[in-house]
């Protein structure tokens, strides 16, 4: 029951993310959420730090943003939950360019109120060490990116 609840929160999150519905999407963060996210700075901290970064994220897109998460895996163990998953994300740049990205996302989920809310979430792409820069070209084996 615990991990089909976990996994609902996160297609309802998918689907707000799609509709770029920002409510919809700090709904399923906790107030004092800590985020890795993608983008700077190195650590969110909190729900309005959160906002601001999809305000940001969403800026950065003109049009419809494609968000499908996959190979995703969860596992609950009493009031708190873990999960993982490649999520690709496509969509038009405000400049005109196509953002294609597979990202690596995992997020600790706490049972609050109630709820199924992230505490924690790390969004990452792969780097190239000896180049210092990211990998933004790469795919799960079997998808095109």
């Amino acid at each position: 029951m615990s991990e089909a609840a976990v996994r609902q929160r996160i297609e309802d999150w998918a689907k707000a993310f799609r509709a770029r519905d920002i409510d919809a999407i700090l709904s399923v963060y906790a107030p004092g959420i800590v985020s890795f996210d993608i983008g700077p700075p190195l650590r969110y901290a909190g729900a309005d730090d959160k906002r601001r970064a999809w305000k940001a994220a969403f800026a950065a897109y003109a049009g419809s943003i494609e968000c499908l998460v996959t190979e995703l895996n969860v596992a609950t163990d009493g009031e708190l939950a873990f999960a993982h998953s490649l999520n690709h994300v496509k969509g038009t740049l405000s400049g005109g360019d196509t953002s294609d990205l597979w990202l690596r996302w995992t997020a600790c989920f706490r049972h609050i109120d109630d709820e199924w809310q992230i505490v924690h979430d790390h969004v990452s792409v792969p780097a190239d060490l000896q180049q210092g820069t990211a990998l933004e070209d790469l795919a799960p084996w079997g998808a095109s990116a």
